[in-house]
């Protein structure tokens, strides 16, 4: 059971306000245990930031968030900080994303890290739907335990369909206190950095930091994220480390988001 009574649906939609073209478009926000924000708004775009109303994840907490862009509209979603799952006391906590993406239109979400400390256990799950000629760019990461942590239990379970075609289907298991999704996994690594585009084949060349890691040197430069082609028109490009700055994927990023119409 859930230790808070407000268990409601976060939502954050950018609607058409009719189905003329150019007809303008309105926003539709819900809180949870975030909160959405108006950062900006224009004729057929906007942008929304994502704010905890409270400390959370505590055990049996659910976050629950869905996000639905119109047809020819742009929403751009980014998070405020991190997610940070606590010690759960036994309890499980759930983090549900669900996510449309209407003909034509963008969502870009550049999501913060979700940190599983230790002795929480999480699920996550996210299901998306993006329809023929959508598109979406999503950076998602999470990290096991804080600094100084192992961390805790996590099940990630992702789905993602393009035009009503499966386009990416994954269950991660990572484990910090139990054996499930150890070193087989993650090797000395705890944070999966993760950027994924759906609805067109991006430049799969990843951009190296700008300012890498001191460890790595001309003579052995450190590992760069592995690019995967999806069946339908997209990419995940992936990185293992052990921490999160470490990460080359912003490069990734950058480049992919500006091949994206800005509408």
């Amino acid at each position: 059971m859930p230790t808070r009574t407000d268990v409601r649906a976060a939502r954050v939609a950018l609607l058409p306000t009719d189905s003329r073209p150019g007809g303008g478009a309105r926003l539709e926000l819900r809180g949870g245990l975030v909160s959405p924000r108006v950062v900006r708004q224009g004729a057929a775009s906007a942008e929304v930031a994502l704010i905890a109303t409270t400390a959370t994840l505590l055990g049996g907490d659910e976050l629950r968030l869905a996000v639905e862009v119109g047809p020819g509209l742009r929403l751009d979603l980014r998070d405020v900080a991190g997610t940070v799952a606590y010690h759960g006391r036994g309890q499980r906590c759930l983090v549900a994303v669900s996510l449309t993406v209407h003909p034509g239109a963008v969502l870009v979400w550049a999501g913060e890290p979700l940190v599983v400390c230790d002795g929480a256990e999480v699920v996550r799950t996210m299901d998306v739907d993006v329809a023929e000629t959508g598109r979406l760019l999503l950076r998602d990461r999470v990290a096991l335990g804080r600094s100084g942590q192992v961390g805790g239990d996590l099940t990630c379970r992702t789905t993602m369909a393009y035009a009503a075609r499966p386009a990416l289907v994954e269950e991660l298991t990572l484990g910090g206190t139990s054996t499930v999704g150890g070193v087989g996994v993650l090797g000395g690594a705890r944070v999966v950095d993760s950027v994924t585009a759906l609805g067109w084949r991006p430049d799969t060349v990843v951009t190296p930091p700008a300012d890498p890691a001191p460890r790595h040197t001309e003579d052995a430069p450190g590992p760069r994220a592995t690019v995967f082609r999806l069946h339908e028109p997209g990419a995940l490009a992936r990185r293992l480390v052990t921490d999160a700055h470490d990460s080359d994927l912003p490069g990734t990023w950058a480049r992919w988001a500006a091949e994206l119409p800005s509408l």
